[in-house]
């Protein structure tokens, strides 16, 4: 056959020269539905004969058809977790500009519930095919979701996962087995009957993330399951205003002759760290603190000592694989797994210098 016919070739003239259907070689040819092991060696055996290779980077160029993607995730300042995320999404988009496929970025302030509902307010008919969404915000994420559905708009979750929606495929940790592997590394470091600082950044929503709540629920879970009959002491640290926080965490080592725990759900466990060097005597405190993922401010305080563990979670592997993902679906037809949970990291010290957040 020559190089002419080879480029002509359609699925029909497969079918007929292995003597199968059109709908068994669209099988065999994207690995999809069941095709008896008998029609398929045929239909490889002709694909090997004719040295069948589709030019899928061509055929999408001609037709010119371009895919525009939406990703709705927080404002980032340089090394923020979010700028890893987007490194991901950006890679992706590199590897996918032959498809002609693009990406246009949505961002929120992730304390802000207002923002968020801001810029979502009329996503849904901008025109996009497909949307990538972290979900800090649960309840906005649902409403959203429901105005996708209606307008048959792919969508991918990362960051944590939303039961019971219609998102093509979840990209990211599970949310409450991070927190119940944080309680174990912390009860393992100071026992079962220690007391416990949970510190939450404040921020002007006064509220808690989905991935945040997640991880405290796993958190106290094990604790409850172990049999914890330590103290947790929730504290609220205003980064404008030390003061207080300081004044409680003093007050916790005052009253305890055993080592104190401290842990932050969100990727915040710096600010802890930082507040402890404040302490009147920080060199006599025994604060084990254990926070998430593995970005500059946190990985600084692990080398200086002030973080025992970090627990990541590969957020440019999120942005990376939801943006391809939906590429697939849309140019292939290609259905992800529903929920694809990330690898959990337990970082120390001695690790974190060698450690590639982004690939497996």
């Amino acid at each position: 056959m020559s190089n002419d016919q080879k480029g002509n070739i359609r699925i029909v003239d497969i079918a007929k020269l292995a003597g199968v259907s059109a709908g068994t070689v669209d099988r065999v040819l994207h690995k999809r539905g069941y095709v008896s092991e008998e029609k398929r060696e045929k239909v490889e055996r002709v694909l090997q004969e004719i040295n069948y290779e589709p030019n899928m980077v061509a055929r999408f160029l001609a037709s010119k058809r371009v895919y525009r993607l939406c990703a709705i995730i927080p404002d980032y300042a340089k090394g923020d977790y979010w700028e890893q995320v987007t490194e991901g999404i950006n890679r992706a988009i590199a590897e996918l500009k032959n498809f002609n496929v693009s990406v246009e970025y949505v961002f929120f302030d992730q304390q802000e519930t207002d923002s968020f509902m801001k810029v979502t307010s009329n996503i849904a008919n901008k025109d996009f095919d497909g949307i990538l969404i972290a979900t800090l915000f649960g309840s906005r994420v649902i409403d959203i979701s429901k105005e996708l559905d209606q307008k048959e708009i792919p969508y991918v979750f990362i960051d944590s996962n939303i039961p019971g929606l219609n998102n093509l495929a979840y990209f990211g940790a599970d949310s409450f087995v991070s927190g119940t592997i944080a309680a174990k590394l912390m009860t393992k470091e100071i026992g079962k009957s220690a007391d416990i600082i949970i510190a939450h950044i404040k921020n002007t929503d006064k509220g808690t993330s989905t991935q945040m709540h997640g991880r405290e629920l796993g958190f106290k879970d094990y604790l409850h399951k172990t049999r914890f009959n330590g103290t947790l002491h929730p504290i609220e640290i205003d980064p404008q205003n030390y003061v207080s926080a300081i004044r409680q965490i003093e007050e916790i080592i005052e009253n305890t002759a055993g080592a104190v725990g401290g842990i932050v759900f969100n990727s915040r466990i710096y600010e802890l760290a930082a507040l402890c060097q404040k302490l009147h005597s920080p060199e006599n405190n025994n604060i084990v603190l254990i926070g998430y993922d593995s970005i500059e401010k946190n990985t600084d305080a692990m080398k200086n000592d002030q973080v025992s563990f970090l627990i990541a979670q590969r957020p440019g592997l999120q942005g990376y694989d939801g943006v391809k993902a939906l590429s697939n679906y849309l140019l292939f037809k290609q259905c992800p797994e529903k929920l694809n949970y990330m690898p959990l990291d337990i970082l120390v010290k001695e690790n974190i210098d060698n450690y590639n957040n982004f690939r497996l």
